[in-house]
């Protein structure tokens, strides 16, 4: 089983490759059946996925600009992922970028435009090279063990991550290792516990013999040593992933103080000081251990992208406290509720309504990942209310209203939110736009009635409105007020419901599909059940007005639009 990791800020690649590795698979002897392809349109979102997989292979559309896509190269280079062989997709004929290839040691290479066929070869030919040369941690001490039992005698040159070792066999014994700083036993050991190795046997050099335990001590002793350092290391990652759920979570003081502790003993833990940058609100400690993760991982893409977002707020931060963009983790100041950075705002305001158009998609689509995570693991207004945001600045407003209306439910002690449920329905009420049929948003169905101050029998009623927002909002409204809502979306859904309820008043859109307004009324007002039920017509054509004017009927108005939702809930109470 290996690990393909696709690097493509178009999104486009994985799928190509994903399809044709199935379709080469069928038609060829190559097996492809195994390969698992992950994808990363981001240097930060490709670092996550090495940190969290064991890649096999990177291939990397550098595309234009390729200034994103070199500093993943450089920290793939320099890093701790040296040995992971990288196939990158270029422009034809660019030499600068060949050359800057060329300079990060990177061997695999194909010009764009190029054939299907052609890269899915390449990844079938490297992933065969890279099976052949490298030697897994669990096989070297076996090759050493095979060695002993043959009696051979050789040089061993083990190469990982940059750094290089030599084991001298004589006669099937382990007489000598070498490597930076350490021979002899020191060596071995040390060259045994390296991870992702790359072997080469080579004539035994003259050396002298400075081991004299036997190979199977020296095994022991190395594995022993290796166990104690990968528990430590695991109990340091798994220490720091508490910390980040805490963070992410929004709990910055308890991340804040479990951080302090972590750090003190893991001072050169890069990621420990990138995340109590972004959790600190206090500026100097912000930008102290910014610097510290920088000197530690200067290449690091997810450092480089937070340095950016703080000189991004350097020319608006004041002195004093700062606070965090809740989806981005930019600091603000303590006043500001637009994030420069990723373009969001924090609270419900008219701006709302073009934010789709700045906002910075990719991160509030990972902000609405990571929150809806939170909100899974139990209770947490504050990500609830900021999923709901999200939402609400990438203009998905069926999305965001229902997760502020639940918000609202499930936390009606927290006022706030209240108030910002009441602020968006005003700011959608008073949008004309809202009002018509949207295709991309899709009507979930379900009512979610608030605790309203209704009479202890509440009244029905049954909303038939065309748009889904529209629909939703004045649902929402209608049950602050404590109705029952009965929602239909078209004049067909409409009879349907009556033949199921008898409401106490019907709220009608003017423009229905699949059986028109006019058409529905008629049929409603010759039903003897619904003769005298009050019909309110929501319109915004007062032409329509004389095509309805024979089944209007003394118990029936209309509600010229846009209309404020207080003109609405007035109306209805009034003919109830």
């Amino acid at each position: 089983m290996k690990t393909i990791l696709i690097l493509d800020a178009a999104k486009k690649l994985p799928r190509l490759v994903i399809d044709g590795l199935q379709a080469f698979g069928s038609v060829t002897t190559r097996e492809t059946k195994d390969l698992i392809v992950k994808s990363a349109s981001s240097a930060g979102e490709a670092v996550n996925v090495l940190n969290r997989f064991k890649v096999d292979l990177v291939v990397a559309d550098l595309g234009e600009p390729a200034s994103d896509g070199f500093e993943f190269m450089a920290h793939l280079k320099q890093g701790g992922y040296r040995e992971i062989p990288v196939i990158v997709l270029t422009v034809a004929g660019s030499d600068e970028v060949a050359q800057r290839l060329r300079q990060m040691n990177v061997s695999h290479h194909l010009k764009k435009p190029f054939v299907l066929l052609e890269l899915l070869e390449k990844i079938l030919a490297v992933l065969e090279q890279s099976s052949k040369a490298l030697i897994s941690d669990f096989t070297v001490p076996n090759f050493l063990q095979a060695l002993n039992m043959e009696e051979k005698t050789c040089t061993l040159k083990i190469t990982s991550k940059g750094k290089v070792g030599y084991l001298h066999m004589e006669r099937g014994e382990l007489i000598d290792a070498q490597t930076k700083g350490a021979v002899g036993n020191d060596a071995a050991i040390e060259i045994l516990g390296w991870e992702n190795t790359e072997l080469n046997v080579e004539e035994l050099s003259g050396t002298k013999r400075r081991i004299r335990a036997s190979l199977m001590q020296i095994l022991m002793q190395a594995a022993q040593v290796r166990d104690e350092r990968t528990g430590a290391v695991a109990a340091s990652d798994f220490a720091l992933d508490e910390i980040v759920a805490l963070a992410e979570s929004l709990q910055y003081r308890q991340a804040e103080k479990k951080l302090t502790t972590f750090l003190k003993a893991n001072l050169k833990n890069h990621k420990g000081w990138l995340w109590y940058s972004r959790i600190t609100d206090k500026i100097p400690s912000m930008e102290k251990s910014l610097s510290n993760a920088r000197k530690l991982a200067p290449d690091d893409p997810e450092v480089l992208e937070e340095i950016r977002k703080v000189e991004t707020a350097n020319k608006r931060l004041q002195a004093g406290r700062i606070w965090r963009c809740p989806f981005c983790w930019s600091p603000l100041n303590l006043d500001v509720f637009e994030c420069p950075y990723c373009g969001a705002i924090l609270s419900i305001d008219e701006t709302l309504w073009t934010r789709k158009e700045t906002v910075n998609g990719d991160l509030l689509r990972q902000a609405i990942d990571r929150f809806a995570g939170v909100v899974t693991e139990g209770a947490n207004p504050d990500a609830s209310h900021y999923l709901a945001l999200a939402h609400l600045n990438l203009g998905e407003w069926e999305q965001g209203l229902d997760q502020l209306n639940n918000t609202v439910i499930n936390y009606p002690e927290k006022t706030f939110y209240a108030d910002q449920l009441h602020s968006l329905l005003n700011l959608l009420s008073s949008k004309e736009d809202v009002f018509t049929p949207e295709e991309k948003l899709k009507d979930i169905g379900a009512d979610l009635p608030l605790p309203g101050a209704g009479s202890t029998e509440k009244k029905t009623i049954l909303l038939v409105e065309n748009s889904p927002v529209a629909r939703k909002v004045m649902s929402i409204a209608l049950s602050q007020r404590g109705y029952d809502v009965i929602r239909a979306g078209d004049g067909l859904e409409a009879l349907n419901r009556l033949d199921q309820t008898r409401p106490d008043a019907i709220l009608m859109d003017a423009i229905l599909p699949k059986i028109d307004a006019q058409t529905t009324l008629s049929i409603i007002r010759n039903n003897p059940r619904f003769k005298d039920t009050p019909v309110i017509i929501l319109t915004n054509e007062e032409g329509l007005l004389s095509r309805l004017k024979r089944p209007l009927g003394g118990s029936t108005t209309y509600l010229p639009r846009p209309f404020e939702l207080s003109a609405l809930l007035d109306a209805t109470a009034r003919y109830i």
